[in-house]
């Protein structure tokens, strides 16, 4: 059972899918939209490649391209593509039931809902698309390095202190990025980047529920605070919290660099995953729009 202090469950009912998403409303779309002065657009999904970012112990993602070359003059011809792939490589997001502790899902279901055949609660299918108001702390600018340290936490108390320097406000709704500079390792050191992550952990639980943000992403592989090397299952991980208790969602290997490079901490922020039925997590291509 999820503790009353960091759980929504039955906020909306106990037959709710939607979690945080319940915030999202005709309102607060058109004030977000409102967010948009310049027409400028960032793209905050990284390439999605063979060799893009994603677990190590993932598949990894195939394109092949079938085509015809017809010499007939006159003749069209046609390509196309085949994509093998995991759900959770390169920019994506995780639904509601891809985690879960103690046989109890979002809002207390069953883990019997997850079957090898899907999920049958708390799937991706049921997120329509995001349309809100997204707001970056760029972590890494604020302590003064390129990137965080492996297995770095990120406290409250320097998300908030972030926030401020950047004379921003975390309000209701909002999707929250967090920027480490992780992703800048990718290329550059890929064993580092292996490792783990630098990222917030479960102690920032009740101020993300506190603060009622919609989705928690970063431009990392997990989001939290992680090392490979020592993390359990029994490991206190944010994703349960996040994902199980408040019906956050998680957006994961996001590209922030562009909206660091030019200071960009408030945002029209749109996104709508693959529609793949009963799945645990789909790739989407996130924009800020400014």
């Amino acid at each position: 059972m999820a503790r009353p202090e960091i759980s929504n469950w039955g906020r909306w009912g106990l037959d709710d899918e939607l979690g945080m998403l319940n915030l999202m409303t005709p309102e607060s779309i058109l004030a977000a939209v409102r967010l948009v002065k310049k027409g400028i657009l960032y793209n905050l999904a990284v390439p999605l490649e063979k060799d893009g970012p994603q677990y190590a112990h993932f598949h990894k993602t195939w394109c092949v391209t079938h085509f015809t070359k017809d010499p007939t003059p006159g003749a069209f011809n046609v390509a196309d593509d085949v994509v093998t792939m995991e759900a959770h490589s390169g920019t994506h997001m995780d639904a509601l039931g891809h985690f879960w502790q103690d046989g109890q899902m979002w809002n207390g279901r069953s883990e019997d809902h997850v079957t090898s055949y899907g999920l049958t609660w708390g799937a991706v299918h049921n997120v329509r698309g995001f349309v809100t108001r997204g707001v970056m702390l760029d972590l890494a600018r604020h302590r003064g390095v390129r990137h965080l340290g492996l297995g770095e936490v990120m406290t409250v108390e320097d998300m908030e202190a972030c926030a401020r320097a950047q004379g921003v406000e975390i309000r209701a709704g909002d999707v929250l990025l967090l920027r480490t500079g992780w992703y800048t390792l990718f290329r550059e050191d890929r064993d580092l980047w292996s490792q783990g992550q630098p990222g917030p952990d479960v102690s920032c639980t009740a101020w993300l529920k506190a603060k009622d943000v919609i989705a928690l992403g970063g431009d990392n592989a997990g989001v939290e605070s992680s090392v490979y090397q020592t993390r359990t299952r029994l490991t206190p991980r944010l994703h349960v919290t996040t994902l199980r208790d408040l019906g956050v969602y998680l957006f994961e290997h996001l590209d922030l660099e562009a909206l660091a490079r030019d200071r960009v901490y408030e945002f029209l922020f749109v996104a709508a995953p693959l529609r793949l039925m009963r799945a645990t997590g789909a790739g989407f291509s996130p924009l800020a729009l400014v």
